[in-house]
């Protein structure tokens, strides 16, 4: 089948064309999984933070206490609850609690007894 030059110059600058989006979007798929991952790792951080804030908050607010004899109101932070994380599988840093195993959801070799084996139960 014959096509001519222009048609084939065309195609060629599409397919060029798609193969460098299609390279960019991979790019931003591997940034975007990267961004994930450490914004939950930001997160814990920030809790921890917050927790420990509390601590020293409540304790400072007992020294204060003990020392002049005054009680005084401690600021802390009050964990929110947000529906839209609470029900995204990312943010559950106990994913894989409650299965059958530690290898739940691996495909084992059906010929080989697991059930010797400590936490590995019935498959």
């Amino acid at each position: 089948m014959w096509i001519s030059k222009a048609i084939q110059n065309r195609m060629d600058i599409a397919l060029h064309n798609y193969q460098e989006l299609r390279g960019q979007w991979m790019e931003v798929q591997g940034e975007n999984g990267r961004l994930k991952i450490e914004n939950a790792r930001l997160r814990s951080d920030l809790d921890w933070f917050k927790l420990r804030l509390n601590q020293v908050e409540k304790e400072r607010g007992m020294l204060i206490q003990s020392a002049i004899g005054v009680k005084i109101a401690v600021p802390e932070f009050v964990p929110t609850f947000n529906p839209d994380e609470a029900l995204n599988p990312m943010n559950d840093p106990f994913k894989d609690l409650g299965g059958d195993g530690p290898m739940d959801g691996v495909d084992l070799d059906p010929q080989v007894d697991y059930s010797a084996m400590p936490g590995f139960g019935k498959r």
